[in-house]
């Protein structure tokens, strides 16, 4: 399975699965915002290991699928870490790095900003992975009260990457049988994004078109309103969910505001 693969809805029966859309949406947004505003290291270690945890237990992704999808983005969070570690200034000095000091605030400071972008990139791979793309537009027009026309909009930007990364699939297997082969390096990849743009062009305004002239047939936009066959309801685990998100995002920017949370650095200044 591919990075692109993993970040796609996969049908299943965990906890997350049974959830309605709307309280995934609420996790999310909830684990977001709980990120951007732990700044201390130890807090971003406890907020991914609890995310991780999640992935795991609760919405049942394999492990492998965890590191397949977000692998890249591990390596691109820890060179910021380093980077940040080696060039942020500080005033006490952790340790020595061939003579070059290591300051304990901006290890501290790197490390919970490498960690707080993959956790919401972990947490972002769960939702999408546990979420089908039909049922949070449909989620969105009952429970959130959103237009449709925005909602299906919204629902078209979900299904289309995974129809594009087809497409380009499809393309390159294509060129492939007619002797085109891939070229290395990065300038082999700017010349294949040329010799797939054309295609990838024509194919997607040929499905855009299809699209609007069944949404027509459809007299999608001629009412206010749509009914649903199926609609999402909030269960008690749901109603659950979004509680305690609630309150760990309330009491969390309140500590924040009354100076209850101190520094504990992972690195001890010697």
């Amino acid at each position: 399975m591919s990075r692109a693969t993993s970040f796609r809805f996969q049908a299943g029966n965990s906890f997350f699965h049974r959830l309605d859309p709307i309280t995934r949406l609420v996790w999310v947004l909830g684990v977001s915002l709980l990120a951007f505003g732990a700044y201390i290291a130890w807090l971003q270690i406890v907020l991914a290991l609890a995310v991780l945890a999640t992935a795991l237990l609760l919405a049942r992704i394999p492990l492998r699928d965890v590191l397949r999808g977000t692998w890249l983005f591990g390596v691109a969070c820890i060179s910021f870490c380093l980077i940040q570690t080696f060039t942020l200034p500080g005033h006490r000095i952790a340790f020595r790095i061939l003579g070059h000091p290591i300051y304990a605030e901006s290890a501290d400071y790197a490390l919970a900003s490498a960690l707080r972008i993959y956790t919401i990139i972990l947490s972002s791979l769960i939702f999408v992975r546990t979420t089908d793309p039909r049922e949070l537009a449909i989620g969105l027009v009952t429970q959130a009260h959103m237009p449709y026309r925005i909602a299906y909009a919204l629902f078209i930007a979900l299904r289309i990457v995974p129809t594009i990364e087809e497409e380009i699939r499809t393309i390159r297997a294509a060129q492939a049988v007619r002797g085109v082969g891939r070229a290395r390096g990065i300038g082999g990849r700017f010349a294949e994004a040329r010799r797939y743009a054309i295609p990838l062009l024509v194919g997607s305004l040929r499905r855009a078109s299809t699209m609007v002239m069944s949404m027509e047939a459809r007299a999608f936009g001629a009412y206010p309103t749509r009914s649903f066959v199926d609609q999402p309801h909030m269960r008690p685990s749901g109603i659950a969910v979004c509680a305690v998100m609630l309150l760990l995002v309330v009491v969390w920017y309140t500590a924040l505001g009354l100076g209850y949370v101190h520094t504990v650095y992972i690195v001890s200044p010697t």
